[in-house]
């Protein structure tokens, strides 16, 4: 895929919201602070380092992987050896990659999880996403800035995937910009919370099929400020994959206002739908035209 690179000034490390100041927003300066507190209120209330957060039992140390050694043993990590060189969802037999990536556009370069969506990986981001439970960030974030360093991946900018307004207020914050959040702090990268936003509401993909996740996203996101990201290495972040549609959607608009690379890193990578030919060939003229 051929895209317009232009090169930009990348901006001082130190500033943690990339923004136009020509366009200030109102919204984005609050929500950004509104996280803030949100992360020191869990310190005080669920304070880190005293119990498992998968078992509840006690642990021996202070450590910022908040998981003891046993259910740390249970979780399925996501390898290199065993992983699609795209998308990053596990494969069985040979072959670089999945069926999904063989047969079908991938707007993001590359995307990468910690975990198979499964068993304690799936009650850690359910309790992440819908039962209030902001302070289970803190763990995760630790293993996407692990995974992050071990992918020698180099970003200029950290976008997590935006929520719709309506969504975000029901569910009182965006759990992808919690992670987003603590990876920022962690590798030292900054986050922009205000250019990439979600214009409509769709139905939770969740319990939709590969055709249905395609068309529900359409048109769903905008990037509002093109030169925040013109030219740079977008990491986004959000906490689970299945088949990419979401991080496709997003990519599309980035690279559209031209972005030089999108990769995509999350918490779990879930089972696969892989779509038939006819399925492919319906989502790509009703999504790309």
């Amino acid at each position: 895929m051929s895209v317009e690179k232009t090169e930009v000034a990348i901006q001082s490390p130190t500033k943690k919201i990339s923004k136009n100041p020509k366009r200030p927003n109102a919204f984005g300066k609050c929500a950004n602070v509104f996280v803030k507190l949100y992360h020191r209120a869990c310190s005080v209330f669920f304070p880190s380092n005293i119990k498992c957060i998968v078992c509840g039992d006690d642990l021996k140390e202070k450590q910022d992987i908040e998981i003891c050694d046993k259910c740390q043993c249970k979780l399925h990590k996501i390898t290199e050896s065993e992983c699609c060189a795209r998308c990053g969802a596990v494969i069985t037999g040979q072959g670089q990659y999945c069926l999904n990536c063989q047969n079908t556009d991938r707007e993001f370069d590359i995307a990468r999880s910690v975990f198979v969506y499964e068993n304690e990986v799936k009650k850690l981001i359910a309790g992440l996403k819908y039962n209030n439970k902001p302070y289970l960030s803190r763990t995760l974030s630790n293993y996407l800035a692990i995974l992050y360093k071990e992918l020698g991946w180099q970003a200029d900018l950290i976008i997590p995937v935006p929520l719709s307004e309506n969504r975000k207020k029901w569910r009182g914050y965006n759990q992808a910009e919690l992670l987003a959040d603590g990876l920022s702090d962690l590798i030292n990268v900054p986050i922009n919370t205000e250019t990439l936003v979600k214009i409509k509401d769709t139905e939770a993909q969740a319990s939709l099929s590969y055709l249905e996740r395609r068309k529900n996203l359409r048109a769903s996101f905008k990037v509002l400020d093109k030169y925040a990201v013109r030219g740079k290495k977008i990491l986004l972040v959000d906490d689970v994959m299945t088949t990419g549609s979401t991080a496709n959607a997003c990519a599309n608009v980035l690279k559209k206002a031209h972005a030089d690379r999108v990769m995509v890193l999350t918490i779990a990578h879930g089972v696969q739908e892989i779509p038939t030919q006819n399925k492919l060939k319906i989502a790509k003229n009703e999504i790309f035209g």
